[in-house]
């Protein structure tokens, strides 16, 4: 398969979906199996495999619910639907910025997270095949370093201030009205600016689960396969659960 450079969501949501009905009962149970129908030379091994595995796919899905979060974080950053007197201007985007911070804070951690449970489990299975030990492209090895520390000086990132005596243009406190200058010069401009990070931040997480999947998900299925057919072979009840 080739990289996917502009992924949809659709088929990203395809390709998970395919993973997590293979994964089954035996990876998407809320508890893990004890294992006792393993003999106990085998059973820390699969448990092992099959706590990496479970880890893996947590981590694929976790990943997606970043991206839906980043939509509605992207719609709470769009529009000002409060009424008079109940958010202001500075908190309503003062609440999206925070939610995009945390929200890429996840993505790079999950990617890096993904990408170790999965060499992890190839190593522990000893699949010979080739693939590349760099985190996924659109991970924080990819993203460039002072992006996420410009976000620092912009006024909606800033701490409100009790009695600040002079405002610098793009620094506004939340207890200044919302019609006074400069807020008033400043927050369609601010508005934009960070919805346009929200843009940028969402095709990073659409495009590094992709890469992964392109990657990846063949090795996967193939490890979620063997992880099921060990359990299988051993008579697990119910299908191991």
């Amino acid at each position: 398969m080739t990289r996917v450079d502009e992924p949809t969501v659709s088929e990203i949501d395809r390709r998970i979906a395919t993973i997590v009905d293979l994964a089954g009962a035996n990876l998407m149970s809320s508890s893990d199996p004890s294992f006792e129908f393993v003999p106990d030379g085998a059973r820390a091994g699969i448990a092992t495999v099959h706590q990496r595995l479970k880890a893996e796919v947590r981590a694929l899905l976790e990943l997606r619910t970043v991206y839906g979060d980043l939509i509605a974080c992207q719609i709470v950053a769009r529009g000002y639907p409060w009424a008079q007197g109940e958010l202001s201007h500075y908190q309503h985007l003062r609440l999206a910025w925070s939610q995009l911070t945390r929200l890429s804070g996840m993505y790079d951690q999950l990617i890096l997270e993904i990408d170790r449970l999965h060499n992890e489990t190839l190593e522990l299975l000893s699949i010979d095949v080739e693939r590349a030990i760099a985190p996924s492209a659109g991970g924080s090895a990819s993203r460039k370093g002072g992006d996420r520390g410009a976000r620092s000086d912009r006024w909606y990132a800033v701490a409100p201030q009790s009695e600040p005596p002079i405002f610098e243009s793009m620094r506004v406190a939340s207890e200044w009205s919302d019609v006074a200058r400069p807020f008033s010069d400043h927050y369609e401009t601010a508005r934009r600016e960070l919805l346009s990070q929200i843009d940028a931040m969402m095709r990073t997480v659409a495009a590094g689960i992709a890469d992964f999947l392109v990657k990846h998900r063949d090795e996967l299925t193939d490890l979620i396969g063997r992880c099921n057919d060990m359990i299988g072979n051993f008579g697990a009840p119910h299908g191991g659960t």
